[in-house]
């Protein structure tokens, strides 16, 4: 996975040396993937995997022990013939060495236990990296939508500039009241807050997306994505990774239950030195020696055999509880985004009827306005519930946008 994202994020170099360029909102997703500090537990995951496995393979390498005993005897201790020593200070060295021959495939589960646990690791990091899309969602989309707010207050600026001209120049000729002029200087400011409201709101959403990427994006150009209407219903989330990892986990952890019922085959070889030795002539030191085939059985694992088999399955059940939990909540999430989608779709069609009249009205007015059929606030009033109209289909649509997008991400696009 790691090495996956790392070759994306080679892919889009040429994205981020150069900052006045577009930005998608796929490679938004993959610069937060790349900037977030939690991508690092991959590296960290991989090294102590490697570790551990190093130390499991270890056990077959023979064992080595040695003990020195100097102290006191107490009691008779064996003595032959009479030129020992009588002291009953004695040192006594023992050493062993051990050679597993066969564990009873103890250290092959152990392997698969430290695979199946780092592979768990990794699917939870996984886990937390998805969930960062949503957060890059509610920051690009919100930027989008003030992006096309501002475009309409624009438009009516527009509008509003093209008539404050004609306004000056008859009510430079005595055709219209000074007041006239006024409207539309106020109209304009009351324009001009608006868009230093969204101007202000607009850069609060650059800099957390700028954080959270670790790009500064202040000269980089939103691109609007296309519509992700495929509405399936097919569920792949980085959840259900977790899941199955969670499943290998405690099925290798059980084999280690199999394990401790098996004996354990190796080669044993021994000594003992004592000083002053055991009396048999002159020697003031007696060694003894063994080696041979050693074979260990402990059965008290298959006491608990039986329990530890019903203790697996009962962390299977809970894996299984947990895992039904998470797709009913994804489908109830997924049913929840499909109707606001239908919703958001039926009130877009609306809307797109709705700026036709609004802007046949306001041409109306305006051709009152010129003739000088009507008045100016008719056609201020017009203008403004046109740049509404617009303004709210422009909302629409980039909340559907956005609904489509957090659909995708729910199921796991």
């Amino acid at each position: 996975m790691r090495k996956l994202y790392l070759l994306k994020y080679i892919g889009i170099l040429s994205f981020i040396s150069v900052q006045a360029q577009n930005l998608t909102i796929d490679q938004s997703y993959q610069l937060a993937f790349e900037n977030y500090p939690l991508i690092k537990q991959y590296e960290l995951i991989d090294k102590s995997k490697e570790y551990t496995i190093s130390n499991a393979n270890k056990a077959y390498l023979p064992q080595v022990s040695l003990t020195a005993i100097e102290g006191y005897v107490f009691g008779d201790f064996p003595s032959m013939g009479s030129s020992g020593s009588d002291s009953k200070f004695k040192f006594i060295g023992l050493g062993q060495v051990n050679q597993v021959i066969w564990d009873g495939g103890a250290t092959k589960t152990q392997k698969k236990i430290i695979e199946a646990s780092s592979n768990v690791d990794k699917a939870s990091v996984e886990v937390s990296l998805y969930d960062l899309r949503s957060r890059v969602n509610q920051l690009y989309f919100g930027m989008l939508l003030i992006d096309e707010q501002l475009k309409q207050l624009e438009i009516q600026n527009k509008i509003l500039s093209n008539n404050i001209d004609k306004v000056k120049k008859l009510h430079e000729n005595g055709l219209a009241y000074k007041t006239d002029v006024d409207e539309i200087k106020a109209e304009q400011l009351n324009l001009s807050r608006q868009k230093t409201d969204f101007q202000y709101t607009r850069k609060g959403y650059q800099t957390m997306l700028s954080y959270l990427t670790g790009k500064n994006i202040s000269q980089t150009q939103l691109e609007k994505p296309v519509n992700v209407m495929g509405i399936d219903t097919l569920i792949n989330r980085p959840e259900q990774k977790r899941f199955e990892s969670q499943r290998n986990l405690v099925n290798a952890q059980s084999d280690m239950q199999k394990v401790n019922l098996m004996p354990k085959v190796g080669l044993l070889g021994a000594g003992v030195i004592l000083a002053p030795g055991v009396n048999l002539g002159p020697n003031k030191i007696s060694t003894v020696g063994v080696a041979g085939l050693s074979v260990g059985w402990d059965i008290k694992g298959l006491y608990k055999n039986s329990n530890e088999k019903e203790l697996t399955q009962q962390e299977l059940k809970k894996i299984e509880v947990q895992e039904e939990t998470f797709l009913f909540n994804t489908r109830f999430q997924m049913n929840q985004k499909k109707t606001d989608i239908d919703r958001q779709t039926a009130i877009l069609k609306d809307d797109d009827n709705l700026v036709k009249l609004r802007q046949t009205i306001r041409e109306g007015y305006q051709l009152k306005y010129d003739t000088g059929a009507g008045p100016l606030i008719d056609l201020l009033n017009a203008t403004e519930k046109e740049g509404t109209a617009r303004a709210e289909k422009a909302l629409h649509e980039i909340q559907l946008l956005m609904t489509a997008y957090e659909y995708q991400i729910i199921k796991g696009n």
